[in-house]
Formats: C-alpha cells, sequence, structure tokens
C-alpha cells in the first residue's frame, strides 16, 4: 500500500490539528480544505494523500479541451 493511501491514526490527526477533540479536528480540516469523513464512532478518518494533496489546493481539470483563458484575454 502507498503512503498516500494510509489512515492517519488518531494520535496523527491530533498532532496535526493540535486537537483532541473531534469537533475542533473537524473545523482544522475544513479550514485547511482537507477531505475526510467520519466514521460509525464519530472518529475523523482521512489518509497521508488527503493530507498532503488538500481539494482546495488541486486544480480544476481542463477536460473539455477549451481554452477559458482566452476569453478573459479578448
Amino acid at each position: 500500500m502507498s503512503n498516500s493511501r494510509q489512515i492517519v491514526s488518531d494520535d496523527e490527526l491530533t498532532e496535526l490539528t493540535g486537537f483532541a477533540s473531534t469537533t475542533k479536528q473537524k473545523e482544522c480540516l475544513d479550514q485547511h480544505g482537507i477531505f475526510y469523513i467520519k466514521g460509525k464512532n464519530g472518529q475523523i478518518r482521512t489518509t497521508w494523500g488527503h493530507i498532503n494533496n488538500p481539494l482546495k489546493m488541486r486544480m480544476p481539470s481542463n477536460a473539455d479541451g477549451f481554452n477559458l483563458e482566452a476569453l478573459s484575454n479578448g
């Protein structure tokens, strides 16, 4: 299994966010655009891939082939 797919442990998540409370951990992850899920027991779960490549830092793909920048450079 690659490191990016490894689930962040409870202790690591506490160290990374600076919070032991799942509510505060959620707020911190939301603020930084990091994807996570809440498990049945209410614990926050995420992977190192999501920590190292947060959603808000990902560039949208240009899958349709249109050059949208050309419209604004008119």
